[in-house]
């Protein structure tokens, strides 16, 4: 697991332009989200910046010492920006660190995610989550009567295309306001070249909201964006509106997902401990929820109601692979054997006031609840599990058999990987 030290050196990159209104929205929108602590870190970071007469590295220790942190709060305060897409961290053997800054979604932005919108909902409630948004809203009616006056650019400047002015052109990157976003593995550009391929036109059009929804449903199924695309062509209306239903997409998916054999991703999670608790976390994290129900129940099909208690926690919480997979193992071991919809969102609800991240993070939070315990070391997460006596004590959902398989077929997958 990533652990943070105070020797450790950092320098800060900004990746947009961010104004006061965006401080405002960092801390009337996304503050319930990510809590007091990310919100202090990001403006501190963003105020060393901005204090720079050139690039310089910042020792952590003084920051610890400027916000009052401890390195556990710092790691988990940093973890919580990089969920929301505010913050990028990259680091070298050296243990340098390099820290990239994006500006907050502006408001409506912000109230059109679905994901930012149900969790600010979660978080304070629908009648102030209202009030805010109301806060943002604009009037641009135009009252009867009223015609538009307004100069144009060309009537004012008549500017002279052939001038050499117009045709100099500056390589340099500049900053602009780009703004954080989640990070989803799905590359557009291939799943498009894939789905022209599959229909046979090289002119499709799939709008930005709906590429945004497929990759959603390319996550939750663990599919490529190859098996996007031929699932999405198998349902794609070209002369009809819309030209993709995402309910019959659904219902695709989940065929496609009984006949295909369960594989699992090579890109693996920060974590690196050997023992079998970290390889189950490790399977957790690399492997879509659907698959993962594969898996516990020996690859036999997975039921409808159960599919759809997977895809209620990716919709409506924004949950990575690795937390549902974790609220599935927990609700399994807690339900003897059987997936309850409510049972999974009242778990789901008290891991996203913890704000967890990963599968580790989902265990850590559960087995705390019921040990009471918290983890001893700064910066490295445990799992802890209560003793209980041997007739009691739950058993894993995977045996051991089954994990010795996954990890050999791990294996052999990077074996071929690496011998291309």
């Amino acid at each position: 697991m990533e652990y943070v030290l105070q020797s450790d050196v950092y320098q800060i990159k900004l990746a947009s332009l961010v104004s006061n209104v965006d401080k405002d929205v960092m801390v009337e929108l996304y503050q319930p989200l990510v809590g007091a602590n990310a919100t202090i870190l990001y403006l501190t970071l963003l105020k060393q910046k901005r204090n720079e007469e050139e690039e310089n590295e910042y020792q952590l220790t003084l920051l610890l010492n400027i916000l009052q942190f401890t390195p556990a709060q710092f790691l988990s305060a940093r973890r919580m920006l990089e969920g929301v897409g505010l913050l990028r961290s990259y680091c070298n053997e050296a243990r340098q660190y390099m820290y990239v800054l994006y500006a907050p979604k502006n408001p409506k932005d912000f109230f059109d995610d679905v994901l930012f919108k149900g969790l600010l909902i979660q978080s304070i409630g629908e009648k102030e989550t209202k009030k805010l948004a109301s806060r943002y809203k604009v009037n641009l009616e135009i009252n009867e009567g009223y015609n538009e006056v307004s100069a144009s650019f060309v009537d004012i400047f008549h500017p002279n295309y052939d001038d050499a002015a117009f045709k100099k052109n500056f390589k340099e990157s500049f900053v602009g306001h780009d703004e954080g976003r989640i990070r989803i593995n799905f590359n557009d550009d291939l799943f498009m070249k894939y789905l022209s391929d599959a229909l046979s036109n090289s002119e499709v059009s799939v709008g930005k909201r709906d590429l945004k929804e497929i990759a959603r449903y390319s996550t939750l199924f663990g599919f490529s964006e190859k098996q996007m695309a031929s699932v999405v062509a198998s349902i794609y209306h070209a002369d009809s509106s819309p030209k993709i239903d995402f309910a019959e997409l659904a219902m695709k998916s989940e065929e496609e997902l009984r006949n295909s054999k369960p594989t699992i991703s090579l890109e693996m999670s920060v974590m690196k401990g050997d023992d079998p608790i970290s390889e189950k976390c490790r399977l957790m994290d690399a492997t879509s929820p659907a698959k993962y129900l594969k898996i516990l129940q020996n690859n036999t099909k997975v039921s409808n109601s159960d599919l759809q208690i997977v895809e209620s926690l990716s919709k409506n919480y924004g949950f990575t692979n690795g937390v549902i997979n974790a609220i599935i193992d927990y609700a399994l071991v807690k339900c003897v054997n059987t997936l309850n919809l409510n049972y999974c969102e009242k778990v789901a609800s008290t891991l996203a006031r913890s704000h967890v991240v990963s599968a580790i993070d989902a265990m850590n939070c559960l087995n705390r609840k019921q040990s009471r315990k918290k983890p001893e070391i700064a910066g490295e997460t445990k799992v802890k599990v209560e003793e209980k006596s041997t007739e009691k004590k739950s058993r894993s959902k995977i045996s051991d058999d089954e994990m010795n398989d996954l990890l050999a077929d791990l294996d052999s997958q990077k074996s071929r990987r690496k011998a291309r």
